[in-house]
């Protein structure tokens, strides 16, 4: 109930939001705005204010805005000819209430985030426990060995891997001081002041070939992979850490791997076959799933900062998003792999409940910028499109004629359907693929009684 809950008021307040901003510019441009709804169908109750009826409709996913002359269609003449008409408005001001919506989306998510830090991230992060060492370099340098568990840097605690690396940045002096488990020991080190960069490329922490989180959509979970599954084997390759499993992965990609798994005390096989990681330059394959992250921490942040890192968040959350466009692209069979529908939104939001509030209010910000975005598309009947319109406008000195603007929308509406449906088939087919999967493992027992 909480979950069904959660997805409302998500798509809800979107949309809602994207509306508002549209509003908002629309008035600001002097432009009547005739109804501003929240949520669709039968109004509940309404009231005016000026010239605008504002209204609650029953079905709370979002909301409308209904401008004068918006759909020369539907009004008269004399409407279409006044000054708050949209249709009488420069190109300029049409393309600034059309990118009103997007642009509120990103103010949004811009705040939720904003938020997130202020009332704390709760991040995971692993044990500060040495897993591997380059010794071809480090071994001068430093007296670490594997398995050596980190207590303390110059005195300060560490209780994460993250820990250390930000101890190690600040430290100035020549040498530096390491408390540490070894075995049944505690034992202080002292090694020389190398580096920190060496504990991302050539000091790696301890991390087992343990599934943490599962991703949507992606090879693992349509194999059926749970959280919790140890990968004990592919191929011929006995696993023995997460980076042995990570190698084997990124050298396949497109190319079938059966997995040995531990789960339950049983043992499963299973085929995955690694897909494109699009987000890197070299064509590495990943699987999608997560390391398990044993230690919890909540990190808060004053207002300003908090504020500076809401910010900078979202410029990179869009960032990361155009830059997946791109790849697309370049990489068009991952397309199909890349999109979903509202049992992908449904299946997130479940999970981000269960994360809790910061989690939950992360992957909210996260979908108003996918808001923003798909709106900004240069696809008629989106944003994108009436700002494309408008910019023809402007460029040719006048409108493009009502014919072809409705051609032009009802070719975006069947680009739009197209999507839709695509979407729909891609979550059905990926929830169909885990629930046989996850109904009918292949065990070991299994795997006999067949050959028998």
């Amino acid at each position: 109930m909480i979950t069904i809950i959660a997805i409302i008021f998500l798509i809800g307040i979107l949309v809602f939001v994207h509306e508002f901003g549209h509003f908002i510019v629309a008035r600001l441009n002097h432009v009547k705005v005739e109804k501003f709804s929240f949520g669709f169908g039968p109004k509940l109750i309404s009231w005016n204010i000026r010239e605008t009826e504002y209204r609650i409709s029953l079905i709370p996913l979002g909301g409308y805005v209904k401008m004068l002359g918006e759909n020369p269609e539907e009004e008269s003449e004399e409407e279409l000819q006044s000054e708050e008409s949209f249709k009488q408005k420069r190109w300029w001001q049409k393309s600034l209430i059309a990118f009103g919506g997007p642009f509120a989306n990103f103010l949004f998510a811009m705040m939720i985030l904003s938020l997130t830090y202020i009332i704390g991230i709760k991040t995971y992060d692993l044990k500060p426990e040495v897993g591997r060492i380059d010794h071809s370099v480090l071994s001068e340098v430093s007296p670490l060995q594997e398995n050596d568990y980190i207590l303390e840097i110059n005195n300060a605690e560490v209780p994460t891997w993250t820990a250390i690396i930000k101890e190690w940045v600040n430290i100035e002096q020549d040498e530096v001081e390491i408390k540490l488990c070894r075995g049944n020991d505690t034992l202080i080190v002292i090694t020389p002041n190398f580096n920190y960069r060496y504990w991302f490329s050539n000091i790696q922490p301890k991390v087992a070939a343990v599934v943490g989180d599962v991703y949507y959509g992606l090879p693992a979970y349509q194999a059926g992979i749970k959280t919790g599954d140890r990968i004990l084997q592919i191929g011929d390759k006995q696993i023995d850490d997460w980076y042995d499993m990570q190698n084997v992965i990124k050298n396949n990609v497109d190319n079938p791997l059966t997995f040995i798994i531990l789960r339950d005390g049983k043992t499963i096989e299973m085929q995955i076959t690694p897909q494109t990681n699009i987000e890197l330059e070299d064509e590495e394959g990943i699987i999608g799933i997560s390391q398990v992250l044993e230690n919890e921490y909540i990190e808060r942040f004053s207002i300003p900062t908090s504020f500076k890192y809401g910010f900078l968040t979202t410029i990179n959350i869009i960032g990361r998003y155009y830059s997946g466009l791109a790849k697309l692209v370049k990489y068009p069979s991952e397309i199909g792999k890349s999109v979903g529908g509202p049992i992908m939104i449904a299946s997130l939001t479940s999970q981000q409940v269960k994360e809790g509030v910061s989690a939950y209010l992360s992957f909210l910000a996260m979908v108003s910028v996918i808001l923003m975005i798909v709106n900004l598309l240069p696809i008629p009947v989106l944003d994108g499109g009436m700002i494309i319109f408008s910019i023809i406008e402007g460029i040719k000195g006048k409108p493009l004629t009502l014919t072809t603007q409705a051609v032009l929308q009802r070719i975006g509406i069947v680009i739009l359907l197209l999507i839709m449906f695509f979407a729909f088939y891609n979550d059905i087919s990926r929830s169909l693929g885990r629930y046989f999967s996850l109904k009918t493992p292949n065990t070991t027992e299994n795997t006999e009684k067949q050959q028998k």
